[in-house]
């Protein structure tokens, strides 16, 4: 049971991986189409153009380190 859980939380782990590249593809082409917006963001603030990855990527990696968890025994070698 231990071992279906821990499957299971690792494909919603890759599932918000993969959310997170599509809000990223939606977000440049939010930003860059409409080009004022695009502008501004590239001069005054660059970083939230890759804010929707990073959040993302977070959330996927801590999801994912918790099914590895669940596969792994105390020694990390998987069960």
């Amino acid at each position: 049971m231990k071992k279906l859980l821990g499957l299971v939380i690792l494909l919603c782990g890759l599932g918000v991986f993969v959310g997170a590249v599509a809000v990223e593809i939606a977000w440049l082409g939010f930003c860059f189409g409409t080009v004022i917006i695009g502008i501004l963001l590239l001069t005054f603030a660059s970083d939230l153009l890759l804010f929707p990855i990073s959040i993302g990527f977070t959330a996927g990696t801590v999801i994912w380190v918790a099914g590895f968890a669940l596969l792994t025994d105390d020694t990390g070698k998987l069960i």
